[in-house]
């Protein structure tokens, strides 16, 4: 889509509830039949069949006949319902332009609304009177669609734990159970790993603060091996919460002009009782690692990392992580 906000304000009502009302049958059928829509969308008939002429004509919605008359969106109308809930909650009150786009995620800044309260004192009767007043500001937002499936599926469920046990999920819905995870994860996490504040979840859309920032692949650092160590600790802080990123790269690292850092892109995250999450640890620290070791000469030693985010478990767990290799090697 070219422009989401564009596109967003051209629609009314009406055609906003049946987008909505196909998402809802999309839960339970790959094609929502035609008649299930009037119930769904609560429309007369006559509305039903013009709105979704027009819909089918804007390509937000697609139609077959076979083996019933059926209709389906896709993702680009599915941002628009989750961008009609977060207006309608008050959450996002204008949207920008885009952040990034890959294969699991389309990105955009926005602006959100916040209420604040201050305290002021009076003394006009003599004795000390607390006010409270509420102010209202602007807080800068990245929303996050989620695009898990839109490639293949069959592959999204196979290393995507939260869909292991969901053989028949819509690859509309991979997505909205993707994000539901990462907002999770965000939850859990902040505010002691640097990661964006979480703001909101609607549908398969993450509403979380703008940190602002470059990725570090992108950037020339003066102080390479302080931004290593801050890496480092924020790992290790992510472990102490139970966690492992499970897909830590330069490309989900930012770092902004302060020299502070924001770790984003947690859907393939992991609890560190799953089973794997000492050898997807070490693969998270060897991406960074090796990045650093290329492009800045760095030596630094994969197993010191380990060492240092496993902290006073180091031993124990080295241990494990050494007897898997041999035994996967043997």
């Amino acid at each position: 889509m070219e422009n989401l906000a564009e596109t967003f304000l051209k629609l009314d009502r009406k055609e906003i509830t049946l987008l909505k009302a196909i998402e809802r049958g999309m839960r339970h059928c790959e094609w929502v039949p035609a008649e299930d829509l009037m119930t769904k969308a609560r429309l007369s008939p006559k509305a039903v069949s013009g709105g979704l002429s027009k819909l089918v004509d804007k390509k937000l919605v697609f139609k077959t006949k076979e083996p019933y008359e059926g209709y389906q969106i896709g993702f680009a109308a599915y941002d628009l319902v989750a961008l009609s809930d977060l207006v309608d909650r008050d959450v996002v009150v204008s949207l920008g332009a885009l952040l990034g786009v890959g294969k699991e995620s389309v990105v955009y800044e926005a602006l959100g609304r916040i209420h604040v309260a201050e305290s002021t004192e009076m003394g006009a009767t003599g004795t000390a009177e607390e006010v409270t007043e509420a102010t209202e500001e602007k807080l800068p937002l990245a929303v996050k669609f989620h695009r898990q499936g839109r490639t293949s599926f069959k592959h999204v469920r196979r290393v995507r734990d939260h869909l292991t046990d969901m053989p028949r999920c819509a690859w509309i819905h991979a997505a909205r159970l993707g994000a539901a995870k990462e907002f999770r994860t965000l939850k859990h996490l902040f505010p002691e790993v640097s990661v964006p504040r979480p703001v909101a979840l609607s549908h398969h859309t993450v509403v979380m603060e703008h940190t602002g920032g470059k990725e570090l692949y992108k950037l020339d650092l003066e102080n390479p091996e302080e931004c290593l160590e801050i890496i480092f600790e924020e790992v290790a802080a992510t472990w102490k919460k139970e966690t492992v990123h499970a897909d830590l790269s330069p490309y989900n690292v930012l770092i902004r002009e302060d020299g502070e850092i924001a770790i984003i892109d947690w859907p393939q995250a992991v609890s560190r009782t799953h089973p794997q999450a000492l050898e997807l640890l070490e693969r998270d620290l060897k991406n960074v690692v090796n990045h650093f070791q290329r492009k800045y000469r760095l030596d630094f030693d994969l197993e010191e990392a380990l060492a240092f985010v496993l902290g006073e478990e180091k031993t124990g767990e080295k241990e494990r992580v050494t007897g898997e290799r041999e035994r996967g090697s043997s």
